[in-house]
């Protein structure tokens, strides 16, 4: 998880930083994707403001909350922010749960038709998503391979050009692998 913290108007101690992290990493559990957090920390006499900005999945989402306590307004914006993922994961479920496969297939298609269940290569996918190759060197994705929660990253690296697979093997070793067209 990619951190931005921004304090107003205060110096904010190790220990809220510490909080505010331990905070948002709550909300891992809920995204499959890098999860980019812009957190905002604004006192202004009694009234500690906390603001929160989450991207991940496609999906960004803002909550804050004001109180006489910093801690406080940063659990509630916690709340608010795990609320509105859910509840954007149960709009995701139930709009994919209603399609079939060719209300699926976004696009112009050439003026093919779909493929029938019982066409040799048909396949349909539960779930489909669409992430940008991120231009990374090998030693950049092994470091937010070592950050993440995932066995793998997909990149295109910088020093190739090519399309690459880093993965996390059993062993605890990483392999690379290369992709290439003929």
């Amino acid at each position: 998880m990619q951190y931005t913290v921004t304090f107003r108007h205060m110096e904010p101690s190790d220990h809220l930083k510490d909080f505010g992290r331990e905070k948002m990493a709550r909300l891992e559990k809920y995204l499959d994707s890098v999860i980019d957090v812009d957190l905002t920390f604004t006192v202004e006499k009694f009234r500690h403001r906390a603001e929160a900005v989450v991207t991940a999945d496609g999906l960004k989402i803002k909550a804050e909350e004001e109180t006489e306590d910093m801690y406080s307004a940063l659990d509630l914006v916690v709340d608010k922010l795990e609320k509105q993922i859910k509840r954007h994961r149960e709009k995701q479920k139930i709009h994919n749960k209603g399609q079939g496969p060719a209300k699926r297939s976004s696009g112009h298609n050439g003026g093919k038709s779909q493929p029938e269940p019982e066409d040799e290569g048909y396949f349909t996918a539960d779930r489909v998503r669409e992430l940008p190759l991120e231009p990374l060197s090998p030693a950049e994705a092994d470091e937010r391979l070592a950050l993440s929660n995932t066995p793998y990253m997909v990149f295109l690296d910088r020093d190739s050009g090519s399309v690459s697979l880093l993965h996390k093997l059993p062993t605890g070793s990483t392999e690379l692998v290369r992709y290439f067209q003929n």
